[in-house]
């Protein structure tokens, strides 16, 4: 029935009886509309879809298929054969003597003899002006697949919002039993201070030395299965009785050898099979977090038992022979790398997951591309770098500095809008380490710590963003003038863009890694615009989710700030060159894909 309705053209007729009738589809195509306006004003009319039609088509010929049906009605218009005294029921004669269709209308507050009229002036308008409604036609069509495209959009933005208020309420759920967990333990501790001579004592020391809330709460570490520390130790140490087995002791090598030749636990093959590839470029801490936590999004918030942060930090340091250079006490490396990675938040992006990616990155910088051979690097320079790496995201929110500076946080005031979360992912972690049992560095010369100190800050405080510019140019400059960089300050120079090689990387790694990287940058930046949009700030650009610009977002960032970075490096590091055409080909996937 439609397709033969959408055929049939407005039709218009004048009855004996002074009756004007009109016969046409309705707005929504949908339904044929008959309307019926008497001389007095009177007007009736009715709408008909196909079930409602039917009856009277069969009525009056069970002969008549639609399309015959239209055609006779059309006729019986054009004919003069519509019949109408009363408003109410309009009778059109068809062709074959004795056939005819009764239709009753119902009264209508519409001014039917104004609507026939407009109805039959736009007819005459389109016969009289093709070219003109032809052009608005277009227009309409053009219209309406904007209007469709806009509709798909919609649709895929209610999607995402549904996905992430159904994330949002899962979150809750765990911030509320984590809250009623610290509610708990407060009660506890207010009951024992009201108690007399009940005080602890280790609590009242420990607020007096350190400002900064510790994420463990009355935890020293996390319960990282001592099964799982001890296979990755024994990766890099094989001696059961060293001086730095305070919390795991090491398999000997043939124990060693004989556990990894057969493995009977599925997460312990997983996990040595992603710490055999700490010096590859595809190193995939993604595997590492399913691995100790079960998943790559809802552990992130808590990791109880440890995850990549913990893993990558804690095999580094063996790797790499730092603690036995340094003396460094396992239990307090312990403690450390679990105050660190507890102090990450479960942002989409900024979380411990993406501070063990760049600590691997920037291993791999300075080891297989040459950075320590190139500056003939002292230990505690390869310590502050891989420290750095660790906490350069300490406590990140999962907004931006601009969000700080323009909603005026206590943040921002605190620290004068200058590299706002770059100046509290380093104080806090420092703060921290006021407490013996944090204190990484407490067994160093007091030099000794403060260079390494220094060498931190100055790394952590090039990360911002706002400074990319600043931080390229010197770099350019200095490596143009002298390729010997083994002078403190350039050495430090030359770490401080090496983490922020290590921290922009994604964009330089294999496709699949990029692109699960991409997703979950996105995911933030969509975040972050909700709060804006809530705190009546404009949104910042390729934040706001109902005009996603992925393509356009990542082919900017790689060509004004990845790769004209990596190939200044790689200049310096040839053994980094690779990075850059890593970069090239993830572009070349947003340029075939570009967003619509």
């Amino acid at each position: 029935m439609l397709s033969e309705l959408h055929k049939c053209p407005s039709l218009f007729a004048t009855t004996d009886g002074q009756v004007a009738v009109m016969a046409r589809m309705s707005a929504d195509a949908e339904r044929l509309t008959i309307t019926a306006a008497g001389a007095s004003g009177t007007t009736c009319s009715v709408e008909l879809c196909e079930d409602g039609l039917a009856p009277i088509k069969q009525k009056a010929s069970n002969r008549l298929n639609w399309e015959r049906f239209f055609e006779e009605l059309q006729t019986s218009f054009n004919n003069g054969r519509v019949v109408c005294t009363d408003p109410k029921t309009v009778v059109c004669h068809f062709s074959v003597e004795g056939e005819h269709c009764d239709f009753a209308l119902s009264p209508s507050v519409e001014d039917g003899q104004k609507l026939i009229l407009e109805s039959l002036l736009g007819y005459h308008y389109a016969h009289t002006h093709p070219k003109e409604v032809e052009k608005q036609l277009e227009e309409t069509t053009k219209r309406e697949q904007e209007v469709k495209l806009t509709s798909a959009d919609l649709e895929k933005e209610e999607l995402q919002l549904n996905a992430i208020i159904t994330r949002s309420k899962e979150q809750d759920a765990l911030n509320q039993g984590r809250l009623a967990a610290l509610q708990q333990e407060l009660a506890k501790v207010e009951a024992q201070k009201k108690a007399a001579g009940e005080f602890n004592e280790d609590d009242d020391e420990e607020a007096a030395i350190c400002r900064t809330r510790n994420p463990l709460g009355e935890k020293h570490c996390k319960n990282v299965s001592s099964e799982l520390m001890k296979l990755v130790k024994s990766a890099f140490i094989n001696d059961p009785d060293g001086p730095y087995n305070s919390v795991v002791r090491p398999m000997t090598s043939s124990e060693y050898a004989q556990c990894t030749t057969t493995f009977n636990d599925a997460q312990k093959q997983a996990l040595w099979e992603c710490v055999q590839k700490l010096d590859d470029w595809d190193y995939d801490v993604f595997k590492l977090q399913r691995t100790m936590a079960g998943d790559d999004h809802y552990s992130l918030a808590t990791q109880h038992n440890g995850g990549s942060l913990f893993m990558t930090t804690y095999a580094l340091l063996f790797k790499t022979g730092l603690m036995q250079k340094f003396k460094l006490d396992e239990q307090t490396v312990v403690n450390w790398i679990s105050v660190i990675e507890a102090g990450y938040h479960g942002n989409p992006y900024h979380n411990s997951m993406h501070a063990a990616d760049v600590l691997h990155v920037c291993h791999y910088i300075l080891t297989k591309g040459g950075l320590i051979k190139k500056l003939n690097m002292r230990d505690e320079d390869t310590l502050a770098a891989l420290f750095a790496a660790a906490i350069h995201d300490f406590d990140h929110p999962g907004i931006n500095n601009s969000f700080h500076v323009r909603a005026q946080t206590y943040l921002a005031t605190l620290y004068n809008d200058r590299s706002v979360l770059e100046n509290r992912h380093v104080s806090a972690v420092f703060e921290l380490m006021k407490l013996p049992k944090f204190n990484l560095l407490g067994g160093m010369a007091e030099d000794q710590r403060r260079d390494v100190r220094d060498t931190i800050v100055e790394m952590v405080l090039a990360t911002d963003m706002g400074l990319h510019g600043k931080f390229v140019s010197q770099w350019k400059r200095r490596i143009a003038e002298n390729h010997n960089l083994e002078k403190k300050d350039d050495m430090r120079l030359a770490l401080a863009m090496a983490l922020k090689m290590a921290d922009i990387s994604n964009c330089g790694r294999p496709h699949d890694i990029y692109m699960r990287w991409g997703a979950k940058i996105c995911d933030e930046f969509y975040m972050q615009g909700d709060r804006e949009k809530n705190f009546g700030l404009s949104i910042s650009p390729f934040m706001d989710r109902s005009q996603p610009g992925i393509s356009k977002s990542q082919i900017s960032f790689m060509n004004f700030v990845v790769v004209p970075m990596f190939e200044s490096i790689s200049e310096f590091l040839p053994d980094m060159h690779f990075s850059v055409d890593h970069t090239e080909q993830n572009k070349s996937y947003w340029m075939e894909h570009q967003d619509l």
